[in-house]
């Protein structure tokens, strides 16, 4: 772990790097996640590249943040955070309420994105496919359950059916990451406020760099309507669906995706 000041508050973030890196890549936690979360693709994309992960302002072992924002706050903290490090342009990957932010970075500050790895995530507004009953019940479960089994818990209704009984050792992990970067309740409602406010819709055909868009076929969070929508929108965009897969394809579908991620990098490097 380290840290960097960004707009006068701490930023942790991991960093992996080969001793010449091939270019910058950022990764982007989803709603109620961290850094940790993306290890296991920070440690392989770190081979090769300068692989960056930070936390979001109010989580994992950044600065506490007890006022409202937007996406488009924690947009310009990324912009900040690359600023920061002196990075030049990444390539920015980010998952659910990650991949949301990324949007508002290519949007908000073109100059500091190379390309752009959507995962699981949506142009939001009024045209969007909602969560399914499931997918709500995975954002709605009680905060008095335990972190690491709140955790468990909903990685279970994230993930596809069967995902549990193939990989138990994801679900070891997710707790064990949740339990060291516990959230609280409040930091859990602004960032879900934020989302809330989400549509890029308008905007999108603004965005002029390298896209690849992967999504789940089964993902009852955020249905694959949203990544079709997205690939319509962005010019150029490519859409890869894994099929019998939810929320989660860098879990879920590990070998593939970090596959995919590995073939995006090399071919716009």
């Amino acid at each position: 772990m380290k840290f960097i000041q960004v707009a006068g508050r701490n930023t942790a973030y991991t960093e992996v790097a080969p001793p010449f890196p091939r270019a910058t890549v950022l990764f982007l936690a989803w709603l109620g996640g961290s850094r940790l979360g993306w290890q296991n693709v920070v440690d392989e994309t770190g081979k090769d590249y300068r692989a960056l992960a930070p936390d979001h302002r109010d989580t994992g072992d950044s600065s506490v943040f007890e006022d409202a924002y937007s996406l488009s706050d924690l947009a310009d903290d990324a912009a900040g955070f690359l600023r920061a490090l002196d990075t030049g342009p990444a390539f920015v990957v980010g998952l659910s309420m990650g991949g949301m932010v990324a949007q508002y970075l290519a949007l908000r500050h073109p100059e500091l994105v190379r390309g752009l790895v959507l995962v699981s995530t949506t142009p939001g507004g009024a045209a969007s496919t909602p969560a399914t009953e499931r997918g709500r019940n995975a954002l709605f479960l009680s905060t008095e359950i335990e972190a690491g089994e709140r955790a468990r818990q909903a990685l279970a209704l994230m993930a596809a059916d069967g995902f549990q009984e193939r990989d138990p050792a994801a679900f070891d992990v997710a707790e064990q990451n949740a339990r060291t970067h516990p959230q609280s309740a409040d930091s859990y409602k602004r960032q879900f406020r934020a989302i809330r406010s989400h549509d890029t819709t308008a905007d999108l055909d603004q965005i002029k760099v390298p896209t690849l868009i992967l999504h789940g076929e089964t993902d009852d969070l955020i249905p694959l309507h949203n990544a079709q929508r997205l690939t319509d929108r962005v010019p150029g965009a490519q859409l890869k669906a894994y099929p019998q897969t939810g929320h989660m394809p860098q879990l879920e579908r590990r070998a593939e995706f970090l596959a995919d991620l590995r073939g995006f990098l090399e071919a716009n490097a």
